[in-house]
């Protein structure tokens, strides 16, 4: 029925639409963000891991420690890479 519509139903509708577009791309900077904190945290405990082990006496201790921290810095350069490109 013609005469039940309201005047600005499209107007708000499109400003409906916007503002939900609007919400997703600040929801998906939010996990781009928090993706680039946990690499930054995987990349310190990388630098912290082969800073401690040259510290140790026993050969098997260093050997170790840097062993973990390349794991670690596999996953965060996996995860660099995973990371969207600049925006345009």
């Amino acid at each position: 029925m013609a005469q039940y519509r309201l005047a600005d139903q499209a107007r708000a509708e499109a400003l409906d639409g916007a503002a939900q577009a609007a919400a997703a791309a600040g929801n998906h900077a939010a996990v781009v963000g928090d993706d680039y904190i946990r690499i930054t945290v995987f990349l310190a405990a990388v630098l912290f891991l082969v800073g401690i082990g040259s510290t140790f006496k026993l050969p098997t201790v260093r050997y170790v420690l840097i062993c973990v921290g390349a794991v670690l810095l596999l996953l965060a350069t996996a995860l660099i890479l995973r990371q969207p490109g600049i925006p345009t």
